[in-house]
């Protein structure tokens, strides 16, 4: 796979430049998720009448299992769509990018892309 080319910092004034896929530097990695999560309205945040026509195709899809849980060999309900990318990080809405997950592994994921 070719290197990356470095681009600038998505962060407004910042003279940085990172090869991240989130397109933040190391300085401002976090940056994504503080915007997603600032008091905006779910349509703001991309998650209006589009998002309700996808999600019940990628549970349909994934016939309401969570796909976390089946790769450990479990077969649990799930009850969210969630990015595999996400959107802060520079994910879309494609469905090759959306799988189906219980709350306990929708929450422990979204933990852990916190932390990065």
């Amino acid at each position: 796979m070719p290197a990356l080319i470095p681009r600038a910092c998505r962060k407004r004034g910042c003279p940085g430049t990172t090869t991240d896929r989130s397109g933040y530097c190391e300085n401002h990695r976090n940056e994504g998720w503080q915007q997603h999560q600032r008091g905006q309205s779910r349509h703001q945040r991309g998650y209006g009448s589009k998002w309700d026509k996808l999600r019940p195709l990628v549970l349909d899809r994934d016939k309401h299992l969570c796909q976390e849980c089946l790769r450990n060999g479990r077969y649990t309900p799930a009850e969210t769509v969630d990015h595999i990318t996400a959107k802060a990080n520079g994910g879309t809405d494609d469905l090759s990018n959306l799988e189906s997950l219980c709350k306990p592994c929708h929450r422990a994921k979204t933990a852990v892309e916190r932390l990065k």
